[in-house]
């Protein structure tokens, strides 16, 4: 697992923590059951305080991604991953709709909506914002 952070984002870094270990989950690194670092050890890894890292793994375990055993340790709970993934799912697709909402709002038209969507998909769309 590889947890990158930055110390002068806005973003708090228990946040980030949290984001890394969700995209690593994601993304398969983990099995069911298998042991994340310790919370000193992630602490020290990345220069944070443990107090940060209990904070990332405390938020993790009350959404679901994982569980932790008194005196053994933190453990990633796939079981209800689908489940964590629909609810993803849906909520991005209401910040979509609110988005698309505001974009009409603005006099954006459908079909520019849609091109902008699917340059996103295309790893094209970035260079309209810049």
């Amino acid at each position: 697992m590889n947890i990158i952070i930055s110390h002068t984002s806005a973003k708090p870094l228990y946040e980030q923590i949290e984001d890394g270990i969700r995209k690593a989950i994601y993304e398969g690194e983990f099995k069911n059951g298998d042991m994340l670092p310790s919370v000193r050890q992630l602490a020290k890894d990345l220069n944070v305080s443990a107090i940060t890292t209990k904070r990332a793994y405390i938020d993790l375990e009350h959404e679901g991604f994982v569980y932790t055993v008194s005196g053994k340790g933190t453990f990633v709970r796939l079981d209800k991953l689908a489940q964590l993934q629909d609810n993803r799912l849906l909520e991005a697709l209401e910040k979509l709709r609110i988005c698309t909402e505001e974009c009409q709002k603005a006099g954006a038209e459908k079909n520019q909506i849609v091109e902008i969507i699917e340059n996103i998909y295309n790893d094209e769309g970035k260079e309209l914002w810049k």
